[in-house]
């Protein structure tokens, strides 16, 4: 005979969970936030018309991502911290700029190839967050959750495929021709 044990979680246990999960909530939008500021930045200084094109797709699709944090945040009965999200966004943008922009310098890259390999480091950051909001999701068996995060990763991953082929494409430009894409 198979015995069942049912476990029953208290409120504060349930209560601590959430707060884990809206910390966790706090971070994605920071990383997704950054992206979408780089996204925007970067568009203008794409001179091909085709990488340009693709990558105002991507930032469209950035804005639903966007709207897909408020919507995780409105599971867990929480809000986002809009003002807190918006200092270390940008506190934590400059710092990637910098670290990034040496990088590229170190390397020999120029112009908006740059703006490609940080779109592509960023979004990779993203995706990871949203991946890890689906597990936290299947974790504590919320399917709405686990359907947004899992949605926003998989278009996430898409997006990653382009910007790494475009920046594979366009580095010799860059690196050996010192023009810009």
């Amino acid at each position: 005979m198979n015995e069942i044990t049912l476990i029953e979680l208290d409120d504060n246990y349930l209560a601590e969970q959430m707060d884990n999960v809206e910390r966790w909530l706090e971070h994605t939008a920071i990383a997704q936030s950054i992206l979408v500021e780089k996204l925007q930045k970067a568009i203008p200084k794409i001179d091909e018309p085709h990488i340009r094109e693709a990558v105002e797709k991507i930032a469209d699709a950035n804005k639903h991502h966007t709207h897909g944090i408020e919507q995780l945040f409105s599971f867990i009965d929480r809000k986002p911290n809009i003002r807190t999200d918006s200092v270390l966004g940008v506190v934590t943008e400059k710092l990637e700029d910098g670290m990034l922009w040496f990088q590229d310098l170190l390397g020999g890259a120029v112009g908006s190839w740059q703006e490609l390999h940080h779109l592509l480091l960023l979004n990779q950051q993203a995706q990871g967050a949203f991946a890890v909001v689906e597990q936290l999701g299947l974790s504590l068996g919320m399917k709405e959750v686990v359907d947004v995060g899992f949605s926003i990763t998989h278009e996430k991953y898409m997006h990653h495929i382009d910007l790494q082929e475009y920046m594979l494409e366009m580095a010799p430009i860059s690196i050996l021709y010192k023009r810009n894409v």
